[in-house]
């Protein structure tokens, strides 16, 4: 890793393991950055230093937000799912469970910039926002048609309108970290691309 990255990575592994998350690395191919249960994140020893710091970031802000509602969360997630397998039927239900996973997916990284910052490394807010924010869109996308779009391509196409002007990268509002415990999930899969299982 980049020095940045490294001391970064430790940070925020550090905090995790000091607020009840263990934190390992291991292979797991190449299309699945991490996955995590809560009591656990696992992150791909594959994958570029940069992008592993953000997926974790935002795993970390995940377990947050997952701990701070837990039972919330997880009907967000069995209605997303629900209304995933029946989009044909009722299209206005699967937009609904995306809007509502797009709130939780932007209260986990506002959890994140200030995980970033507080780890010492504000100046990679900026550029975790932007990969964050593409890597959203790219998930909607998998949600609303079964298939994420190939990601090198998809965030070289985003970061070329980034830098035309043509599409807008909103801050996130750093959210102050409550007590919390973590709790077990259904273990999250973070992808890149991937097919919606038959």
């Amino acid at each position: 890793m980049s020095p940045t990255f490294d001391r970064l990575y430790q940070s925020l592994r550090e905090w995790a393991e000091s607020h009840g998350t263990g934190v390992r690395e291991e292979p797991l191919g190449p299309v699945t950055p991490g996955k995590f249960d809560g009591l656990s994140v696992t992150m791909n020893s594959a994958y570029d230093p940069e992008e592993r710091c953000y997926y974790l970031a935002h795993a970390l802000g995940s377990v947050v937000r997952w701990a701070v509602d837990p039972a919330g969360s997880q009907a967000l997630f069995n209605e997303l799912r629900e209304a995933r397998a029946g989009r044909d039927l009722d299209p206005g239900r699967l937009e609904r469970a995306i809007e509502a996973y797009r709130a939780f997916e932007e209260g986990a990284s506002e959890y994140a910039v200030r995980l970033l910052a507080d780890a010492g490394h504000p100046e990679v807010v900026s550029p975790y926002t932007n990969f964050a924010r593409a890597d959203l869109e790219a998930l909607v996308h998998f949600h609303r048609h079964g298939a994420a779009p190939p990601w090198r391509e998809f965030f070289a196409g985003w970061n070329r309108e980034v830098a035309a002007g043509r599409r807008e990268v909103p801050p996130y509002q750093p959210k102050p970290i409550p007590p919390f415990r973590p709790v077990r999930m259904r273990t999250q899969e973070i992808i890149q691309e991937a097919n919606e299982p038959s």
